[in-house]
């Protein structure tokens, strides 16, 4: 019936727009190209940081917050500004190097506190400078966590990428697909999106097995619990930590503007985004605003994240009760890392609508995958006691899977800080290219206006909030396990 309504094609007609068009090497080509160098580039930028974190230990807490920041703005969003702001071919590296650069750095970070805490001990001991040790004995414990990120990132690229391509451009597969939706030709931008898909699943999948094979199978490491945002106990250390991170931020956002010497027409410094919704006139209008677009954006990203994690629990307890159900469909759950949203939003719209089923999709595409392999390993980790005592008793499996979320619930916490931000930038995809509601609606009505203030603004409300609730999920799993391991 769908297909009859000219909403979802046949593979027959997907598969002939495809020959017809030459699937589209030049575009692809282009593509690649650009996530290549963003890739390239964007891990660079969280290798060079993972390495100062650990040589200056004080500012670790401090970088990792700003980089934070960068996975907290939604790509979506900024892209038009950067677009305005830099030459269009750049753009789209930058933005797919953004897109790769905090991934990358958490891995690296976590890779590096897993190397054996006796390994580094003696060298210390045994007088060996900080290269030596970083290179030796932290690189090597970390290559599996930096393999798994790399592989993750691959894809991340070639979002960003085609995001850049989607917003402006005439060549690469989002400028593609923006064509062929304009021109209403279902079945070549089904067609595109596919091959997107495809391409993004087979970067996915080759970095991946590359990676792996790199990876020092006789590496044995110990998980020392520490996390690159690890504040500590102390209250007051974590609120001076915070507030040293904000003051950096703002300096970096006057240097980048000043220091490059930006239109002030585009580019607005921090005390224009606090005049127009603080202290200058029509203040509490431009405030009372933004919060309510701000509200509707949050509802519809508290909605994906309820859905997908829901899902990724269900798929987790499926998974765990049948070895064969999960090795049919794992590898499968897998590839959906590599699926470019910016590419199936228009087509999920077209199939949902454009209203709450769209937005629930979307962000709850981004939250199942990270929440279920987090919350997966977590179960399969659980005490063998908790577990055979359930047994025991004669518990039945819903009441023995509780007892074993009870002891996943950190994890449950800890993807909760991937999968949030995410399911924001699901939702602020789905209001700009599909339900015209939230911050992503008041991003794409400046952008067409030209009132680059309220864009501003409303990115900065944006970020604020998102890193907020992300230092917010941070606090919630250190609790939950200091509460867990009394």
């Amino acid at each position: 019936m769908a297909a009859g309504k000219h909403i979802v094609p046949t593979i027959s007609q997907v598969v002939t727009a495809l020959i017809e068009d030459g699937f589209y090497l030049v575009h692809v080509r282009t593509t690649l190209l650009e996530a290549a160098q963003g890739y390239f580039w964007g891990n660079l930028a969280a290798f060079a940081v993972a390495s100062a974190c650990l040589a200056v230990p004080a500012l670790a807490s401090i970088l990792t917050r700003i980089a934070m920041t960068t996975y907290s703005t939604p790509t979506i969003a900024v892209a038009p500004l950067l677009i305005v702001l830099f030459d269009p071919d750049q753009t789209k590296v930058v933005m797919a190097g953004l897109s790769v650069f905090f991934p990358t750095l958490l891995g690296t970070l976590l890779g590096f506190a897993s190397a054996p805490r006796a390994a580094v001990e003696f060298a210390h001991v045994c007088g060996a400078p900080q290269w030596f040790t970083l290179l030796r004995v932290r690189l090597r414990a970390a290559v599996p966590s930096i393999a798994g990120a790399l592989s993750l990132a691959a894809p991340a690229a070639m979002v960003g990428a085609m995001i850049g391509e989607y917003l402006g451009g005439d060549a690469g597969l989002g400028a593609q697909l923006v064509q062929a939706q304009q021109a209403l030709e279902v079945e070549r931008a089904w067609a595109v999106a596919i091959l997107a898909t495809l391409v993004s699943t087979v970067v996915y999948l080759g970095i991946g097995a590359l990676a792996r094979r790199l990876a020092f199978s006789d590496t044995t490491t110990e998980l020392t619990g520490a996390s690159p945002d690890n504040d500590g106990k102390g209250g007051l250390g974590g609120l001076s930590r915070t507030v040293a991170s904000f003051a950096m931020v703002i300096v970096l956002w006057y240097g980048l503007v000043k220091g490059l010497g930006l239109s002030s027409y585009i580019a607005k410094t921090p005390d224009q985004v606090f005049s127009y919704l603080f202290t200058g006139p029509g203040a509490g209008a431009h405030l009372g605003h933004m919060f309510e677009q701000l509200a509707q954006t949050l509802r519809d990203a508290a909605i994906g994240y309820a859905v997908g994690t829901a899902v990724a629990i269900a798929a987790a307890a499926l998974f765990l009760s049948s070895k064969l159900v999960e090795g049919m469909f794992l590898p499968i759950v897998m590839t959906l890392r590599a699926v470019p949203l910016v590419a199936m939003t228009p087509l999920i719209a077209l199939i949902f609508g454009r209203g709450l089923a769209t937005v629930a999709v979307l962000a709850g595409a981004v939250t199942f995958v990270p929440t279920l392999v987090i919350v997966l390993a977590a179960l399969r980790a659980v005490p063998k006691p908790a577990t055979e005592l359930a047994h025991v008793y004669g518990m039945g499996r819903m009441r023995a899977f509780g007892i074993q979320m009870v002891y996943a619930s950190p994890a449950l916490a800890a993807s909760a800080r991937v999968a949030l931000p995410g399911s924001i930038l699901g939702a602020v995809l789905a209001e700009i290219l599909a339900t015209g509601n939230g911050i992503g609606n008041v991003v794409a009505i400046s952008i067409g206006s030209s009132e680059y203030l309220t864009l501003w603004s409303a990115l900065t409300v944006l970020t604020a909030v998102t890193a907020l609730l992300y230092a917010l999920l941070s606090r919630l799993e250190s609790a939950t396990f200091a509460r867990l391991t009394q």
